[in-house]
């Protein structure tokens, strides 16, 4: 007996070894990877399907992976390609030629809390890779946007690293409040920077939210332009939504991605001065022109400074990238730093910054999927003033005296004796720093209840914290005490979110998807401030060192939205698609009566190249027809959390007693802009998709907008910010194209789009019954070196944007003196005869991007355009002005004199104003209003992929090196420096203004990057 239990224990060990040693002799299975154009695809996933074993193609495509058995799948996958599963079976070699997913009607885009294939999107929603938004030279995320979307303007406001770029989706939808889009990261609202409590400006350049999001991070951009996108976050959605993904791991090995580029910024145009001579003659007939001695200090040195040399410089930047991403079939991750470097084109101009992020999935059981995505940056903006501050350097640069040298023999900065900064000695000695910290994440739990059933839930946060430190040496303050201010701004903003969604066909015919939601979103603003001045030294810059300090401010702020949205659809055998959606939003902004907001939508498509009829052509491979009508709101911009509260300021004291006052009233009514949008459009693919046209037309209206109303002195106050009282709207027109004119060995594709928008004000309040004018609402910048202000104007039936001011008639050959339009007939010339004399807005904007490849390299040319935009170029009155010391352009060589009396320059006049009805020769008028047409050579890089027998023997699985170029050119007949460029960005009332702004500057560099 104990011999056979013996016998049957050694079999059991025997059998064991025998089944052990069976399993461990793994099938090895090799193959090789291409597309169906016969070329090699490196880096294509490679995995057994259902466990963690997994491998990547080599730079010739072929791979090697050993199987457990023959019932082993492979999972070929790679993105942009249709993913293929081979049984293993008898087979030792299986290739794989991987179609190219043409159609991209199976590519996932993502929507409002959730994703669609792009097959059945019916509503207008414009999708840009993020490989297309990486290598580009810029700090700020909305510029690398511009040019890449239809329905998308984006204008440079400014050449200075860290500035806000201006951006809207298909027009302006508010007078005065927020036309900004909403941008969600990874499922979080971000924070906006609102214009009255952000940091400090200059002169109306703030420090953009958008710096610190890495390009290198994101997998792709939706826009969501057309109400049936952007309803489902209601009150937020009336400027477009912008959804912003970033990469995920994916399971496999660890995969390293370096990103390197290096390279240098300059301004490739000056304006055209007077030299020292030119200079002296202004000035000397200048003050002979207005009575006024001869001043002895102005002559002619011959030292002819340049000062615009002095104060521009080439600029180098760098950018720093590494990333890894890999994971099982349990858990993936992808996990990336940054560092980004780039100096201003102005000396004394620099900016940094230093990104972080950690993006994990995890599957905690067969039903359970969390994970957490966490981004972290930290900037510091050296920044400069701008536009015609005392303290502008490119300003100063432009007037100052071209007699006077940069530096005395002593090698110590030269003083003007007339008192005007060295704008050289400005840029170097001020101190104007903005350090940002930011924070934004989330963390979520998705549970599938039953087959098609989800809950998820999610917290997210966007902590924003900006330092604005600004010391102003005594010599920096021309002699004067030395000042200085501080502020430190805060907004903390979190938001938890609750989705049911389900997703169920039925008989193969009946698609359902639906999506119930519950949001709460909160938000904390503080603010900060301190200033002071008169200190004993320099050494020491902090406020605590001034003998005279300010008071100090403190400014707090809360707000907060509850939501309830649902969304559903409906596809009938995939060829009819209709799907609605409703946000319920209640703010704590809005006055009680109007707390809550219901914002609908309804959208329908037809894809005809599913019809029966169309089965037989095989020229047309996709047409889909989309309507959509919908609500979206706008809460953002209304200068305050509590605009519809009676509010009080503090320091309203009674002797030593502590006392508040009233400083505006409650309105109970007050609430969101609301705008109704259509949409028609058309999705048409041609010749296997090897065309592709996206066409929309769509009309916007805004109602209930937010105005400054007038009100009666005897209410005790001037002006309540918080009325709805104003009606506005845009129709637009929208076209994409894009083509893979040639395959195979040499490639050529083209991506091309144009955007037209009309804006209209259609209503807005009469303060003078009877009189259509009375509704006319004007506001002009401030006054800046002697010219007056340019002025924009809202009004009825035209559109914002408009400058308004007198029309020049010309020179009086007479007199000198300029000639304005009498549009009254009374004989005078007064403000009654001020009428628009242009606009801001362009007829149409576009990009079009031509990229071709051949055997490694690769070489894409992308061209940017504005058409029909008027610039108010107020540079030009300044340095066409005469009225003063200030230098001017070689127009001024024109001007008016007894002996030359036809002319389009004025006379020379010292004090200006020469019109005995106080009217100056800088006036608003269309003399200084200029077409701002251009087409821009954007961007031109020539890349070259190493050889992949080279990349196999390094064991790269990708190496690519690159050079660019970034503003190469521009045409357009615009005098000023660049025509994009404009201040106030964030007022439409100050659209289109040069004042004074920094260009862009034509930036060349090399990079590379490298995978492994």
């Amino acid at each position: 007996m104990i011999n056979r239990i013996y016998s049957i224990f050694f079999f059991l060990i025997f059998l064991g070894f025998h089944v052990s040693a069976r399993q461990t002799v793994a099938i090895k299975v090799s193959g090789n990877v291409k597309d169906n154009a016969g070329i090699v695809m490196p880096s294509v996933s490679v995995y057994v399907q259902g466990t963690k074993q997994g491998v990547s193609t080599d730079a010739k495509g072929n791979y090697t992976i050993q199987v457990a058995n023959e019932q082993a799948v492979l999972v070929f996958s790679y993105t942009g390609y249709v993913s293929q599963r081979r049984t293993v079976g008898k087979n030792r070699i299986i290739d794989v030629a991987l179609a190219e997913d043409l159609k991209g009607l199976n590519e996932v885009v993502v929507v409002g809390y959730g994703t669609q294939k792009r097959g059945d999107v019916i509503s207008a929603i414009t999708s840009v890779k993020g490989s297309e938004l990486q290598n580009i030279p810029v700090t700020n995320f909305d510029a690398v946007m511009q040019g890449k979307a239809a329905g998308v303007q984006v204008v440079q406001n400014s050449g200075a690293p860290g500035d806000e770029a201006y951006l809207r989706i298909r027009g302006s939808g508010s007078l005065f409040g927020e036309n900004r889009p909403l941008y969600v990261i990874d499922g979080v609202p971000m924070n906006n920077i609102a214009a009255g409590a952000g940091p400090q400006s200059t002169d109306g350049q703030r420090v953009s939210a958008q710096n610190d999001i890495n390009p290198n991070d994101i997998e792709s951009v939706e826009v969501l332009k057309d109400a049936a996108a952007a309803a489902i976050y209601g009150s937020r959605g009336g400027n477009g939504v912008i959804l912003i993904t970033t990469k995920k791991g994916a399971m496999g090995k660890a995969k390293f991605n370096l990103n390197m580029y290096t390279g240098a910024a300059s301004v490739t145009r000056r304006l055209d001065l007077l030299n020292g001579e030119e200079y002296a003659q202004l000035i000397k007939e200048s003050r002979a022109n207005g009575n006024q001695p001869v001043d002895n200090d102005i002559i002619n040195t011959g030292i002819n400074t340049n000062w615009q040399d002095a104060v521009f410089r080439t600029a180098p930047v760098s950018n720093y990238a590494l990333s890894v991403a890999g994971g099982t079939d349990k858990a993936t991750y992808y996990v990336s730093g940054s560092y980004f470097d780039q100096k201003g084109t102005i000396i004394g101009q620099k900016f940094n910054r230093l990104n972080g992020r950690v993006n994990f999935d995890a599957k905690a059981t067969d039903n359970l999927k969390i994970g957490a995505n966490i981004n972290g940056s930290h900037s510091l903006n050296n920044r400069r003033d701008g536009g015609f501050s005392g303290q502008s350097i490119l300003t100063l640069a432009l007037v100052q005296n071209p007699n006077n040298p940069v530096y005395n023999p002593d090698g110590t900065y030269f003083r003007d004796s007339k008192g005007r900064l060295n704008p050289v000695m400005l840029a170097n000695k001020l101190r104007f720093i903005a350090e940002t910290d930011r924070y934004v994440g989330n963390t979520y739990a998705n549970y599938t209840i039953a087959k098609g059933l989800q809950f998820k839930s999610s917290v997210g946060f966007d902590r924003l914290s900006i330092t604005d430190d600004r010391y102003l040496s005594r010599e920096v303050n021309n002699g004067g005490n030395a000042s200085g201010a501080l502020s430190v701004y805060s907004v903390m903003l979190w938001v938890n979110e609750n989705t049911l969604s389900y997703n169920k066909t039925f008989n193969k015919n009946h698609k359902l998807t639906a999506l119930l939601g519950q949001s709460y979103q909160e938000s904390a603003t503080r603010r900060i401030g301190a200033a002071g001045n008169t200190n004993s030294t320099d050494i020491i810059e902090a406020i605590t060192g001034f003998t005279n300090r300010t008071e100090a401010s403190d400014y707090r702020s809360r707000w907060a939205i509850v939501s309830y949205f649902g969304r559903a659809g409906y596809a009938y055998k995939d060829r009819f698609l209709v799907e609605s959606a409703l946000r319920i939003d209640g703010s704590s902004r809005f006055g009680k009566n109007k707390q809550f907001g219901y914002f609908p939508s309804v959208s329908g498509g037809w894809k005809m190249s599913n019809e029966a009829f169309m089965k037989k052509q095989h020229t047309i491979s996709n047409l889909k027809l989309r309507a959509s009508i919908g609500v979206t709101g706008n809460n953002e911009g209304l200068g305050n959390d509590f605009p519809s509260l009676a509010t009080y300021n503090v320091g309203a004291n009674y002797g030593s007693l502590a006392g508040i006052a009233p400083s505006s009233l409650s309105n109970v009514d007050l609430s969101w802009e609301s705008t109704t949008q259509t949409n028609l459009g058309l999705d048409l693919g041609l010749f296997k998709d090897r065309i592709n046209i996206v066409v929309d037309a769509y009309k916007k209206v805004t109602n209930d907008l937010i105005f400054k109303l007038e009100l009666p002195y005897t209410s005790g106050f001037n002006r309540t910010f918080g009325a709805n009282i104003g009606q506005m709207k845009n129709d637009g027109l929208e076209f994409q194209l894009n083509s893979r004119n040639l395959v195979g060995k040499f490639t050529w594709s083209t991506d091309f789009n144009i955007s037209f928008n009309r804006n209209k004000i259609t209503y807005l309040p009469l303060t003078v019954e009877g009189d259509p004018r009375s509704a006319d609402f004007t506001e002009g910048l401030p006054n800046a070196f002697n010219t007056t202000n340019p002025t924009s104007i809202f009004r009825v039936g035209e559109s914002v944007g408009s400058f308004f001011g007198y029309r020049n008639l010309g020179i009086n050959p007479a007199t000198g003196n300029f000639i304005y339009e009498d549009i009254t007939g009374d004989g005078v010339v007064s403000t009654a005869d001020r009428q628009i004399v242009g606009n801001a807005l362009p007829v149409h904007t576009g990009g079009i991007t031509n990229t071709l490849g051949y055997k490694g390299f690769d070489l894409s040319v992308f061209f940017y355009w504005s058409y029909g935009n008027d610039v108010y170029n107020q540079t030009r009155n300044v340095l066409e002005r005469m009225s003063s010391l200030n230098n001017g352009n070689k127009n001024t060589l024109r001007r008016w004199t007894p002996q030359y009396t036809v002319t389009d320059v004025p006379k020379a006049i010292w004090g200006d104003p020469a019109n005995a009805d106080g009217l100056t020769n800088a006036e608003v008028s269309q003399r200084f209003i200029e077409d701002g047409s251009f087409l821009r050579l954007k961007n031109v890089t020539l890349g070259y992929a190493l050889p992949s027998a080279f990349q196999k023997r390094m064991k790269l699985s990708n190496a690519r090196f690159y050079v660019s170029a970034q503003n190469l050119f521009t045409i357009t007949n615009y005098s000023g420096y660049d025509p994009e460029v404009q201040n106030q960005q964030f007022k439409n009332s100050q659209l289109g203004i040069d004042w004074a702004s920094q260009p862009q500057p034509r930036t060349l560099m090399c990079g590379f990057s490298l995978g492994f």
